[in-house]
């Protein structure tokens, strides 16, 4: 009886992993889509950082409010705007892919107002990790282990596409 129970678990974990990997990556095979949640994680740890943790504002370089700043945020809108009409016109996936990392960016940029991508390079190194024993610890181990194997999942995703 203890033996089904641990094939059953062990079945269970196979079928999550197997459906992580097929949305996550199409099971290896889509670089595009395993770039795509790698950023989409990324940016969610970041702006996950930005509400929780006072350190990170030191990464942040806040520029103050321009005509110049208008410009480069005008700048950013105008292909948005066009990604969204193409992308009604002429629906494809990839093109859905980077109309969405598109808007993960620039939700990123209206929340944290980082327009030098300070903070989002400083937390991409996967061994970085704030240890304090709390439960932003904890969040951020997950973050850290998903975002280490989905960079596992694009590696073999690439690999597979050159051969």
């Amino acid at each position: 009886m203890v033996t089904d129970i641990k094939k059953s678990n062990n079945s269970k974990l196979k079928n999550i992993k197997y459906t992580f990997d097929k949305i996550s990556s199409n099971n290896a095979t889509d670089w595009q889509l395993a770039l795509f949640w790698i950023v989409l994680f990324e940016i969610s740890a970041v702006i996950f950082e930005y509400f929780f943790v006072k350190k990170s504002h030191i990464y942040i370089e806040y520029i103050p409010q321009s005509f110049y700043k208008e410009i480069f945020v005008a700048s950013l809108v105008v292909p948005f705007v066009w990604l969204c009409v193409y992308n009604l016109i002429f629906i494809n996936k990839s093109n859905l892919l980077y109309l969405g990392l598109y808007a993960v960016i620039g939700l990123y940029l209206v929340i944290t107002q980082d327009v030098t991508f300070n903070l989002l390079l400083h937390n991409l190194n996967p061994l970085e990790l704030d240890i304090g024993g709390s439960i932003y610890f904890t969040i951020q181990l997950i973050f850290k282990l998903v975002t280490t194997y989905l960079i596992f999942q694009l590696v073999i995703a690439l690999r597979y596409k050159r051969v």
